[in-house]
């Protein structure tokens, strides 16, 4: 019988040395939760936007009112505000658009002729282009090409005005850089340059006599540098 009490004892301490080794053990600290990955950012999606800058523009015309013909050059510049409307498609890196623009102009220049000024202002820019560009993820990189028009005002200012108006239609070509800095704000910056037609003209002035007449005109020209701000609307999430 104290064979059997001994080994019970014996047992009963192994059995209580063991628990006590078990709880002096460190505890395995839980899992930690798999960190949150962002998606990869898109530019597939429909934008809106402004954007505002400096432009400069370049027209030749003679002059055939005082005769001889007086030859003028005149180089109008200033500023540009309006906005953007747009539509991108990502596949992989490449991204393809269209857009429309439509900008408010105040380019003007004048030019001394005898006792009269011939002066010329650009008063609105608008444009539909497609776009082909590359992206690295918030980076755009793009070129965009196709229709513009525009609309300007030729005045003859001195002893007598007269006044004539255009809409011009033409064709555009450019490129720029954007940037997402967050979701769906899109900061950038785009260089443009535009080719229009320009017609002759004569306009009555403002005594009755005879008419102010603009022969021999170049194709009027307009460059420009702007800065974007456009919010992008996602599609497909």
């Amino acid at each position: 019988m104290k064979k059997y009490v001994t080994a019970l004892a014996a047992l009963s301490a192994l059995a209580l040395a063991g628990t006590a080794n078990a709880a002096d053990l460190p505890t395995k600290a839980p899992m930690a939760p798999a960190p949150m990955v962002a998606p990869p950012f898109s530019w597939t999606g429909i934008y809106i936007g402004i954007n505002g800058g400096a432009a400069w523009a370049h027209e030749d015309w003679v002059d055939n009112t005082l005769g001889p013909a007086s030859p003028i050059s005149l180089r109008p510049d200033g500023g540009v505000f309006g906005g953007q409307l747009g539509f991108r498609w990502q596949w992989n890196q490449l991204v393809l658009g269209i857009e429309g623009t439509a900008d408010w102009a105040d380019l003007r220049d004048n030019v001394a002729t005898g006792a009269f000024f011939d002066e010329l202002k650009v008063k609105s820019l608008y444009t539909v282009t497609g776009q082909v560009g590359w992206a690295w993820d918030r980076f755009l990189v793009y070129a965009k090409g196709g229709w513009a028009g525009a609309t300007s005002e030729a005045n003859l200012t001195g002893p007598v005005t007269a006044s004539n108006s255009q809409t011009h239609s033409g064709w555009t070509v450019g490129g720029g850089i954007e940037y997402a800095i967050w979701q769906n704000l899109i900061i950038g910056v785009e260089y443009d340059h535009f080719d229009f037609n320009f017609d002759p003209f004569t306009a009555a002035v403002s005594n009755g006599g005879g008419p102010w007449i603009v022969s021999s005109t170049s194709r009027l020209t307009v460059d420009q540098v702007v800065g974007r701000l456009s919010y992008k609307f996602d599609l497909f999430r």
